[in-house]
């Protein structure tokens, strides 16, 4: 890096622009380390705060680096934690604390990318289950999906209540369990109602845009407490044929994706998911493949090699500006201007169920 893009500090009015032509920092002499060898510091003419070159790196205050392109390999090819702790020969809490940090780098630039962004096609939203902890703590995962494109814009999660056939054994664990960690009524409504929230953007729309769910009573009554407007909501029955003419194909192939690539996510496993914040960090890690380098449909590999966002009709150049940095370069959460959902998993505040502790947030994910 030789010169550094903007001061760190999230109160110096710099942390946001920069003057063109104007030398608003000094260098301020090198430390030398193992890993990187010298790096050069500098401080900032307007606050005083002193930083280096590694300040702005994804890889700020690591003691040893990985190889984030071979780690989004190993998660869209259902290996677990401790499946990549041993490929990378690290500890669990280092690919977890890595995984974090692409999440963190990659959710800025999805944020980007789409910002400003019109919605040229009907949108799919529906929820994909799982559980974390324990299966008596199932989960919903909203998606907000493109019809034709297969492109996520966007997911939120909400722990339910166990449904379904259950022994006497069982209700009793239940109903014990349900004491000590209770979640809210209305639970999937409210998180359907905080989905549509936080993308009030995509849907003001001239003409209206199509939103197809399921049938759903709770998706019925979210949208009207969302009051979006410009939205004609087109409800099908989950009991059709999952084909690709179910006007809900979009959000059932990338319940079909998540379960055969995610090791969290496969049915009936014992690789699930201890924590809620670590879950869906893998998840947008998983997404952002999907989205941006996934090609749309094999078939067309060696041809166009068009990828979801492409076909949601996205810039190609504006998606490899976006994402030329997020391999190497550190996000600043009072730069990425994130809202909601988002928001929420930066700063580790979803709730994993039986947890009792404040989450982990490193001091470096608030700048």
């Amino acid at each position: 890096m030789k010169h550094p893009p903007f001061c760190p500090n999230p109160v110096c009015a710099l942390h946001y622009s920069t003057p063109s032509g104007v030398r608003w920092y000094l260098k301020s002499g090198s430390y030398h380390t193992a890993l990187y060898g010298a790096v050069q510091r500098y401080k900032c003419r307007r606050c005083g705060m002193r930083f280096s070159s590694q300040t702005f790196s994804i890889d700020y205050y690591v003691k040893k680096r990985i190889d984030y392109h071979r780690l989004v390999n190993q998660q869209k090819s259902t290996s677990s934690c401790r499946d990549m702790a041993r490929e990378f020969r690290v500890s669990t809490a280092t690919i977890r604390n890595r995984t974090d940090r692409l999440c963190r780098s990659m959710l800025a630039a999805h944020v980007r990318i789409t910002g400003g962004h019109r919605v040229a096609e009907p949108l799919v939203a529906d929820g994909f289950e799982s559980f974390t902890v324990s299966q008596y703590f199932p989960n919903n995962i909203h998606l907000l999906v493109g019809k034709h494109s297969q492109y996520l814009y966007g997911c939120n999660y909400v722990t339910i209540r166990r449904k379904g056939r259950m022994s006497a054994a069982q209700r009793r664990r239940r109903e014990e369990l349900e004491r000590a960690n209770r979640f809210g009524g209305r639970s999937l409504e409210h998180a359907f109602a905080g989905l549509l929230y936080d993308f009030t953007s995509l849907f003001r729309h001239d003409p209206p845009l199509l939103l197809y769910t399921d049938e759903k009573q709770e998706y019925v009554r979210a949208l009207e407490r969302a009051r979006l407007g410009a939205v004609h909501h087109v409800r099908i029955s989950s009991h059709k044929p999952r084909t690709v003419v179910n006007p809900l194909f979009a959000a059932n192939y990338l319940d079909r994706q998540i379960r055969k690539d995610q090791a969290n996510h496969v049915r009936e496993t014992v690789c699930f998911a201890r924590n809620v914040n670590d879950a869906m960090s893998r998840l947008v890690v998983y997404f952002t493949y999907h989205n941006y380098f996934k090609a749309y449909r094999e078939r067309e590999r060696g041809k166009s090699g068009r990828s979801h966002a492409e076909v949601a009709g996205i810039p190609a150049g504006r998606i490899r500006g976006e994402l030329r940095h997020v391999f190497t370069t550190r996000a600043f959460f009072m730069r990425s201007r994130l809202e909601g959902f988002w928001r929420d998993l930066w700063l580790r505040r979803l709730i994993t169920p039986l947890k009792t502790s404040l989450e982990h947030l490193p001091k470096y994910a608030y700048a």
